[in-house]
């Protein structure tokens, strides 16, 4: 994916004749300008290349001195298993083509007079190179759904936020095969985005730094869109500018997508690479299911805590109220929590209550008198009234609960008072 086209196709072409070599090269190029060749005039110096490059084919002599192009392709399937190899040679026999095919080549295409052999060949390279990036992005896009579902899975395993973080970040530079990655968390009153995970940054940066939350850094554009930042190059982009966290790691390209939404966005995750690179749609949408389920999680993780903090609220209400119960509802009248031993004065155990609306746990008539009380609760008024039962007598309170967003809540709390003096 290097490179602003994708359809660039660079070409090694090995050939011990440095004339019959360029030649080739000139004719390739001709033939197809999308085709870039460099030319090695040994096998051994082929394979230098190859490690000091990346290229998408490499075409080969057979007849070379040291070692001969079939030597070479078992020599490049060692260690590139997978680069299409085209075996173009002027020296052709049922014998060589049997074993070039047994070694693992793409193609074999003898050299003969006139220029259309040169078309021929320009056509196979593209073909092969075709086909290799074709099964080469499948392959990846498994991987990458792969490793959404694995993160999805070790985030339903209860890991904290943290090493979750700390994993996304891996997996998303090893499925995109970039240098860097990050979580940054919105920090509203600081007007920033905190380093809370990243791989590839230096030492010291994870939890210190962060980037400004405006249009002068990458994230914080993030943060006003509701689409996916790509960058093909910093150097030149102009619709916000690099922070240093950036620019001091000399990144060029990257992606970066909100965590949360942008009506409430949690923060930013992103992935860059110094080098100057093109991502698809398919990378786009990895990047994005990642994010989605470091989204789900944070949900999940701060509902959990709400939970807490609320069961802790009940157990604080119950041991004031220890003969009473207490009753959480929504706009509903739908029951959320329902404990205490006032159930059991009404012969109700929790699983008879929550989840069910207060017209299907009582009857009409008390539906009636209780449905008044619990709407002006909802609407942050108090009301308390005295309420007799079976012999016993309770004061009953209905209080609005605060709850996040624009949701309302309301409590019913009650308090078993028959021993009190009935001016209490």
């Amino acid at each position: 994916m290097e490179g602003a086209d994708s359809s660039r196709i660079s070409v090694l072409h090995v050939d011990d004749e440095p004339g019959l070599a360029e030649t080739t090269a000139e004719f390739l190029q001709h033939e197809d300008d999308r085709l870039t060749v460099e030319t090695a005039t040994s096998a051994s110096e082929g394979l230098d290349r190859l490690a000091e490059a990346a290229f998408d084919c490499v075409v080969s002599d057979y007849d070379m001195p040291e070692m001969n192009g079939i030597e070479l392709l078992k020599a490049v399937r060692a260690t590139y298993p997978d680069i299409p190899f085209v075996l173009f040679t002027g020296k052709g026999s049922e014998e060589i083509a049997s074993e070039a095919v047994s070694a693992g080549v793409s193609d074999y295409l003898q050299k003969r007079g006139g220029t259309e052999r040169y078309t021929l060949l320009a056509n196979r390279i593209e073909n092969l190179v075709a086909q290799h990036r074709a099964e080469e992005g499948l392959q990846t896009r498994v991987r990458q759904q792969a490793a959404v579902a694995d993160l999805g899975q070790y985030a339903l395993r209860g890991c904290d936020l943290g090493s979750l973080f700390e994993r996304a970040v891996e997996s998303v530079s090893e499925g995109l095969d970039t240098e860097y990655s990050k979580v940054l968390e919105y920090r509203p009153a600081n007007g920033d985005l905190l380093l809370r995970a990243g791989t590839g940054w230096q030492p010291g940066l994870v939890c210190e730094a962060a980037v400004g939350a405006g249009e002068e850094s990458q994230a914080g554009y993030t943060l006003q869109t509701e689409e996916p930042v790509v960058v093909e190059d910093l150097r030149t982009e102009s619709r916000f500018s690099g922070p240093p966290l950036l620019l001091d790691h000399g990144v060029v390209s990257g992606i970066s997508v909100i965590i949360g939404t942008p009506a409430e966005p949690w923060g930013v995750l992103g992935t860059h690479t110094s080098e100057r690179r093109s991502f698809t749609e398919d990378d786009i949408t990895f990047i994005r299911g990642v994010a989605n389920t470091l989204t789900d999680a944070i949900e999940r993780e701060q509902l959990e805590r709400n939970l807490r903090q609320a069961e802790q609220r009940y157990k604080t209400l119950l041991e004031n109220f220890p003969d009473g119960g207490v009753f959480l509802f929504d706009e509903d009248f739908r029951y959320l929590v329902a404990r205490g031993e006032g159930l059991s004065v009404l012969g109700l155990a929790p699983g008879d209550v929550e989840g069910k609306t207060l017209d299907e746990v009582f009857p009409p008539e008390a539906v009636e008198v209780q449905k008044p009380r619990y709407r002006a609760a909802l609407d942050g008024k108090k009301r308390i009234w005295i309420q007799e039962y079976e012999g016993r007598r309770y004061r009953v309170y209905a209080l609005p609960v605060r709850a996040d967003g624009d949701e309302r809540r309301g409590m019913i709390v009650s308090e078993d008072v028959t021993d009190l003096p009935s001016s209490v």
